[in-house]
């Protein structure tokens, strides 16, 4: 993950029980959608038991070839310190190499998770070069942002090199991976050690994992140790034929944002960040935004938030959930915790139930919300044009007894009112602009 981060702080109105983060985007894109007409080429069908891959004489073969595909990858830009001071952020992390561009000079495309480069207004990527003999070099190549996605947390760079580079191959049929396969993690661990290689096994094909910054993902996890400056990276998985060859495929891209869990290591399937990558080249340039984006995605990312405050006539408490921060122009409406404790509102809300009206097929889903996880799970599968509606019940403030002895509570309102948005936006990510040179 990033080396380093934008510090935010996280006040608790009483109780805090939950605060993750969500971008919301729709699944459905990739169940309903027709993938897009890829501009390059270079994924091949892997069988886990005859791969059709390249193969290698021994398993240092197979790595002196693999290594080179995987690049380090960093960015600068500005962000919020520790004490709300604005100041210079350098992020790092690395990226897998993973096509060619079509009819171009040395024209390479890299796969990276969108938390290593998001806010950067200026990358740069170091890419490893072995010699025969093996003696290790790397170029330093000033890197094109293509465009990125919060939610899948996968963003894809280009360079233009001086020479040719190694691509990785996507595993295809990743569905075929099995706990215990073997896998090898290539990255850039603490940022420092680019092209370092770890091993391990596949310990679960799917877990449902909260990561920071971004909320829950269904990710690969592995044994194969993987830290900081890790994501971003390649997780391979390899295979050893029956003549004692060795061949590898990209069966993930690394993210070490699920950093709660001790010894373990996760990465995006290959399916899930090709088909967000392949839609992010396919977009790019095709309008006035510049930036590719992954068609049918909604622009919703909120943190959500749980405690208690009194009932109305303080005759009890009661369990809230709230949004403790939702930058996304579809929830402007919605009071935050922050903007209540900033000044900027004198209330906040209290959300208590979310519709979902599908724009395709008209089904809507009603969420009662009781929990943040709540909230996390009524996002999952909407999608750009969709409407939402957002029952909400004001939080409030009020002053009990006098003077000296007088003292401040939260309380329900009574007042429920609903926020409604006919058609959600389509998620769009747009790095910041270079500061000016003064």
């Amino acid at each position: 993950m990033k080396k380093a981060l934008f510090a935010v702080a996280l006040t608790g109105i009483l109780t805090i029980s939950a605060c993750l983060a969500f971008a919301g985007c729709s699944n459905k894109t990739e169940n309903n959608h027709d993938q897009p007409d890829n501009p390059i080429s270079g994924s091949v069908t892997v069988n886990t038991e005859t791969a059709d891959l390249p193969t290698y004489s021994s398993y240092t073969e197979m790595l002196k070839k693999l290594r080179p595909s995987v690049v380090e990858v960093y960015g600068e830009g500005y962000g919020t310190d520790n004490y709300g001071n604005t100041a210079l952020m350098v992020t790092a992390g690395a990226g897998v190499i993973v096509y060619e561009e079509s009819g171009s000079d040395n024209c390479y495309y890299i796969v990276t998770n969108q938390h290593v480069v998001e806010d950067c207004y200026f990358m740069y990527v170091n890419v490893l070069s072995i010699a025969e003999d093996g003696t290790e070099s790397t170029q330093q190549y000033p890197a094109e942002f293509i465009g990125g996605s919060h939610e899948r947390d996968i963003a894809v760079l280009r360079i233009s090199a001086d020479t040719a580079l190694t691509t990785a191959t996507w595993m295809e049929n990743i569905d075929e991976l099995m706990v215990g396969s073997e896998v090898v993690a290539i990255g850039n661990p603490t940022g420092t050690l680019g092209g370092t290689v770890t091993s391990g096994i596949v310990s679960a094909t799917s877990r449902k994992i909260e990561v920071e910054n971004i909320g829950s993902m269904d990710l690969i996890q592995t044994d194969a140790a993987i830290n900081s400056g890790n994501s971003g990276g390649g997780l391979f998985y390899i295979c050893e034929n029956e003549n004692g060859d060795w061949s590898a495929a990209l069966a993930g891209i690394v993210n070490s944002g699920a950093s709660d869990y001790e010894n373990l290591g996760f990465a995006i399937p290959a399916d899930d960040a090709k088909y967000a990558a392949d839609n992010l080249i396919a977009t790019y340039g095709s309008d006035e935004e510049v930036y590719g984006y992954v068609p049918g995605d909604a622009s919703l990312t909120i943190t959500a938030g749980s405690g208690t405050v009194y009932s109305k006539d303080l005759s009890g408490r009661e369990s809230i959930v709230y949004a403790q921060y939702a930058p996304s122009d579809d929830l402007a409406e919605l009071d935050t915790y922050e903007e209540y404790l900033s000044g900027v509102t004198n209330s906040f809300d209290a959300i208590k139930e979310i519709t979902i009206t599908d724009a395709e097929t008209s089904e809507t889903l009603t969420t009662n919300v009781l929990t943040a996880q709540d909230i996390y799970d009524a996002f999952e599968n909407v999608g750009a044009g969709d409407s939402m509606t957002i029952t909400v019940e004001s939080v409030v403030s009020r002053r009990i007894g006098q003077g000296f002895f007088g003292y401040s509570v939260l309380l329900l309102s009574g007042e429920e009112s609903t926020i409604t948005v006919d058609s959600l936006q389509q998620y769009r990510y747009t790095p910041p602009s270079a500061p000016a040179v003064i």
